[in-house]
């Protein structure tokens, strides 16, 4: 019977440790599909660990898509493909070794009508005395040098920080050189069209429908072809994306937005195969709302799972932060790096050199993964209570999306439609978005592939809770129970 062994030169919890061996098994196909693993009072016998442990262990792996839990039959390995990453030393890695969105967000106004919007974030927990200590010390570190102009991918030091970063939170191997910074993710997504125009053609994107607007509005704009795909359990439908005659795809597989799909390890592995079937493809990995996964431990980027370097990793700080934080990044092959460097090496960056150098420092001195804990804590709060605060009226809604994110879909079963749920919250004093307006069909000029609202609950809304106080939401939902006479 297989065993896995505690890494015992970890740092971390015994759960971790755990994880970390089975994961490193599974990957490298030590422990094949369809495998039964111990149970857990057996492998916690065998450790000399609690159950507990074994359990928080195995529950991860399930969570992530690497275990699969069958009802009085135990755990078996799921089947990863064949296109995971090994082990790092195999990578195809063009850089040397690390030395040791924009979407957009707004607080909560102050103003009479609740608005239960998904792009919310607390600002009222900012650590604005660490934010100012920030701020004094890099000026008395940095001098008159701080207004001097920096690289056009970005400051260095801030490439650092953000490689250190992505290789402890993200589970990504990187290197300074493939990150280029902007101003916001709509700067950074126009940017990439470029440069991707610049090496290769590109014959259309694929999104995910229902879609995230402002990426789509932005392809559009620019004259790229979408293709829209339309999702089942575990995110993109792959054999609609097969079908579509796309080069790229767009997904954001941490939590789709705005179903809060969390594509598991299987399903990122198909897209991967996907992008190594032919040349030229590439997935674009939007890792919206990352940070706020509240079942387990944030699950590996898809990035962090690439051996053909075919993704292109985006990341903003708008949620983790503060919307006014207009810094995202893109992490981008080496091929396409080349491209950017050969075309565009003449573009000056769009941040100001001392907004770089805060948040570089804010990164460094640990600061930001403290306050990223912090938030996630807070934001579970107000999930849990949001969640608590709905359960009376169960037999006429019922809730989705909750395990990340900053939202989550409301479907009510009163008889109302959604343009009706809408105009009762509205005349009561309260804003929610239904979820209609995120699918898009083929009037708008694509193949329509999949693009139709079918299968999404005509009476479905987006409930943010981020940016509105507990009361708020208390008073929030019994408005909403009034006006829609649950």
């Amino acid at each position: 019977m297989y065993i896995p062994t505690l890494l015992t030169d970890s740092a971390n919890s015994l759960y971790m440790q755990l994880y970390e061996s089975l994961r490193k098994d599974l990957v490298s196909g030590q422990l094949t599909a369809r495998t039964r693993l111990p149970s857990k009072r057996l492998l916690a016998s065998q450790l000399g660990v609690s159950v507990n442990t074994v359990d928080a262990a195995y529950q991860q792996l399930v969570s992530e898509g690497y275990l699969e839990a069958r009802p009085k039959s135990g755990y078996y390995a799921c089947d990863l493909g064949a296109h995971v990453s090994r082990e790092a030393s195999s990578r195809d890695i063009y850089f040397a070794e690390v030395p040791a969105d924009n979407h957009d967000s707004t607080s909560e106004k102050k103003s009479s009508v609740i608005d239960f919007s998904p792009n919310g974030v607390d600002l009222s927990a900012l650590p604005l005395l660490k934010i100012k200590k920030t701020i004094r010390d890099v000026f008395d570190e940095e001098g008159v040098d701080i207004f001097s102009s920096c690289e056009p991918q970005g400051a260095v030091r801030l490439r650092y920080a953000l490689c250190k970063y992505l290789r402890e939170s993200r589970g990504m191997l990187t290197h300074p050189d493939q990150i280029i910074l902007g101003a916001g993710t709509d700067y950074i997504l126009q940017l990439l069209v470029q440069i991707l125009r610049s090496a290769h053609d590109i014959r259309a994107v694929a999104m995910e429908n229902p879609v995230y607007n402002k990426a789509y509005q932005i392809f559009t704009g620019l004259g790229v072809p979408v293709e829209l795909i339309p999702l089942d359990k575990s995110g993109i439908h792959m054999e609609s994306l097969k079908k579509s005659g796309a080069n790229l795809v767009y997904t954001t597989p941490s939590h789709q937005f705005p179903l809060g799909i969390i594509m598991p390890v299987s399903r990122r592995t198909e897209l991967l195969a996907w992008a190594a079937g032919m040349d030229n493809r590439y997935i674009i990995e939007d890792d919206y709302d990352s940070e706020f996964r509240y079942a387990g431990r944030p699950i590996p980027a898809i990035s962090g799972l690439d051996a053909q370097n075919r993704v292109i990793y985006l990341g903003t700080f708008s949620k983790s932060i503060a919307p006014s934080v207009r810094i995202s990044y893109l992490v981008v092959p080496p091929e396409l790096l080349r491209a950017f460097q050969r075309n565009f090496s003449y573009f000056n960056t769009t941040i100001t050199h001392p907004d770089q150098l805060v948040l570089a420092r804010f990164i460094e001195s640990g600061d930001f993964e403290r306050h990223i804990n912090r938030m996630r804590t807070l934001y579970r709060k107000k999930r849990d209570l949001f969640v608590r605060t709905l359960s009376p009226y169960k037999t006429k809604l019922s809730v989705s999306g909750t395990d990340a994110g900053l939202h989550l879909l409301c479907h009510v079963k009163n008889g109302m439609t959604e343009d009706e749920l809408v105009e009762n919250a509205r005349n009561a004093a309260t804003k929610v978005y239904g979820i209609s307006s995120y699918y898009l069909s083929d009037t708008t000029g694509t193949t329509g592939a999949g693009a139709s609202a079918a299968g999404a609950s005509k009476s479905t809304v987006l409930l943010g809770y981020a940016g509105l106080s507990d009361e708020k939401i208390i008073q929030g939902v019994a408005a909403l129970a009034k006006a829609w006479r649950l």
